[in-house]
């Protein structure tokens, strides 16, 4: 379970970087605008709740913390500040051949309902952290709970000191819809924003799907109903004065 959390979380920050605005056409701009479609496809493939539900507290290797994890225990100094208890698995970093031990790295995970802890109720959700001992402005930090059958809600956050990008999202998806409600929040010195809203039929309009940078919108998406043209939908940018329609189709995964 652990293995499969990290990997959602580590994938879904690529889509995250820094961007750039200005009079003239910009490729980073369009570099970053490309990122952040193609990043709404590994959110789709990524927060397929058939790949979850299958978990529960009688399942294997869930029922009892793995080898190397310990805890319960409680972490008061966590920098958003929280009185959950989590489980921990801890491993030093070397800094050098000499092995200069540079920090403390600990995850620390609780599965909600704590079927570790001997709960019986099907498990729908995780609270996690990877994060320094010395340095504990420096981590990564995601929640994220299935709501139902089709839909998987959380957040994601990666901060260093007084830097972090910040992922939220609320997503349904079936076999055949897609429905999401993301949010993309950095800090003032990267000072880049996103927000999507895409409905059930894949549809999304330009007034609700963009990204700003400091303030500024320098993407607009448009989504089409899904099936109902060529393609999935186009962005147009800042940069080309919004009249060149770059079309693109969402990733999807190969079929089993």
């Amino acid at each position: 379970m652990s293995k499969r959390i990290f990997a959602v979380g580590m994938a879904l920050l690529f889509v995250i970087g820094f961007i750039g605005c200005g009079d003239k056409i910009d490729p980073e701009e369009q570099y970053q605008a490309d990122n952040l479609t193609q990043g709404l496809g590994a959110l789709a493939m990524m927060t397929n709740v058939d790949a979850y539900s299958g978990y529960s507290s009688d399942g294997p290797g869930l029922a009892t913390p793995p080898w190397g994890w310990s805890g319960p225990f409680g972490y008061p100094d966590i920098p958003e500040g929280t009185d959950t208890l989590y489980y921990e698995f801890v491993w030093k970093l070397p800094l050098d051949s000499m092995g200069t031990v540079i920090d403390t790295l600990i995850w620390l995970v609780m599965p909600n309902p704590d079927v570790w802890g001997g709960d019986t109720m099907p498990w729908i959700g995780i609270d996690t952290w990877i994060i320094g001992q010395t340095r504990n402005l420096i981590y990564f930090h995601t929640t994220f709970t299935i709501n139902d059958t089709i839909s998987v809600a959380g957040s994601l956050k990666w901060n260093w000191e007084d830097t972090y990008y910040q992922y939220e999202f609320d997503v349904m998806q079936d076999p055949t819809d897609f429905q999401a409600e993301i949010d993309i929040t950095t800090s003032a010195n990267i000072g880049l924003s996103a927000q999507f809203r895409i409905d059930t039929d894949g549809s999304g309009s330009e007034t609700e799907n963009y990204a700003s940078w400091n303030s500024t919108t320098f993407v607009r998406w448009e989504f089409y109903v899904r099936g109902a043209q060529e393609y999935d939908g186009y962005y147009t940018l800042l940069s080309e004065g919004w009249n060149v329609r770059h079309y693109f189709n969402l990733y999807e995964p190969p079929s089993a």
